[in-house]
């Protein structure tokens, strides 16, 4: 897998990519947009000036996915300024999540991403007052029935999602990381204890920490890893970026263990390391490998996660292996998700409702 995914190395490194075929670009260039790096690879040639250098026709691709970036980016931020105005000058910690967190710190990861929608955390006992606000300004939850109404407040860890006629992107109010009723659940008071400020006003990030932990829970206890190389990719550049501050790696494992996420943080290392060549500590390694799953369940849980996680080539199809693997993972996200009594009327409710209409979006997780 490594050899396959070596191009994602000149995200790093542009100069890899100047010595590319056309064969090559016109490769690297479907794949990379469907995996929603090619404006990260466009940025990466830009910013060291070998732009120009990139033969006619993969250059005009490159440079579209990077106009297209930075038009979202842009209304991302603005739809954030808004947010914030709308809220006024909050007495409780407003804490961007994820894409909008690696760009509201000027991250390197941040340049070329393609954000359609922004998630952000506050504390559950403003979420009430958050909604308000929210909605006297327009945002307006999308229409959803009354069981999946009932899974938003309950048993998930946001709103249901909010969108707004003057902006181009869906808001995602959080007041958690993981869904309370999940079999791996975070006490977020833990985690604002420590937020830190943004660079943008108002906004706070959680500390470096958690920000590389709660992207490996993403990942990880997610329901879909299908062409999730860009979440991959990011942990990457998480490891890479606060790994050289004093203590990190021991910090790390040891906030793993307080708030419950040994196993993403083992099976991020493990792929980071395995796929992109992350230069993660053997220590450190070592020691995450020890906290993360066992040895009986490492044995079939990485081969799954490998298996769907391969990209597809551009012309192929996934293989039935992939299919199976990508199964398997859903199941586990489902029972992981909420407990037994929950989960099979859930499922119930939400495979009739398929049956009565299916080109209905699927909302609710599932």
């Amino acid at each position: 897998m490594a050899s396959r995914l070596g191009w994602v190395a000149a995200i790093r490194q542009p100069q890899g990519a100047l010595g590319w075929s056309l064969a090559e670009w016109e490769h690297i260039v479907r794949i990379a947009r469907r995996l929603r790096l090619l404006a990260r690879l466009a940025e990466s040639l830009d910013t060291a000036g070998m732009l120009a250098d990139v033969p006619p026709a993969p250059r005009h691709h490159l440079i579209a996915e990077q106009r297209v970036s930075r038009y979202r980016t842009a209304a991302m931020r603005w739809a954030l300024e808004r947010i914030m105005a709308a809220l006024g000058t909050p007495d409780f910690s407003c804490v961007l999540l994820k894409g909008a967190a690696y760009l509201g710190q000027e991250l390197p990861i941040a340049a070329g991403r393609l954000p359609s929608d922004v998630d952000i955390l506050v504390p559950r006992p403003a979420l009430a007052k958050v909604q308000a606000r929210l909605q006297g300004d327009g945002w307006k939850e999308v229409a959803l029935d009354e069981h999946d109404q009932r899974y938003y407040r309950e048993w998930s860890h946001e709103v249901p999602p909010m969108r707004h006629a003057l902006h181009p992107i869906e808001l995602d109010l959080h007041h958690n990381i993981l869904p309370p009723a999940a079999r791996h659940r975070v006490e977020v008071e833990l985690l604002l204890a420590q937020v830190q400020p943004s660079k943008w006003a108002g906004w706070q990030v959680l500390q470096p920490i958690d920000q590389v932990l709660h992207s490996a829970a993403h990942l990880f206890f997610d329901a879909e890893a299908s062409d999730r190389v860009r979440d991959l990719v990011d942990l990457d550049g998480l490891f890479r970026h606060f790994g050289v501050a004093a203590g990190f790696w021991d910090a790390l494992a040891a906030r793993a263990q307080v708030l419950g996420l040994t196993e993403p943080l083992a099976l991020a290392a493990h792929l980071c390391v395995a796929w992109l060549g992350t230069p993660i500590p053997a220590d450190a390694q070592a020691r995450f490998a020890v906290l993360g799953p066992s040895a009986v369940r490492r044995r079939w849980l990485l081969p799954t996660l490998s298996a769907v996680l391969t990209p597809t080539e551009p012309d192929g199809r996934p293989p039935w292996t992939q299919d199976m693997a990508a199964a398997i993972l859903l199941a586990r996200y489902h029972i992981g998700r909420m407990p037994m009594r929950l989960l099979v009327p859930h499922l119930w409710h939400k495979l009739r409702a398929r049956g009565d209409d299916p080109a209905a979006p699927s909302e609710a997780g599932v």
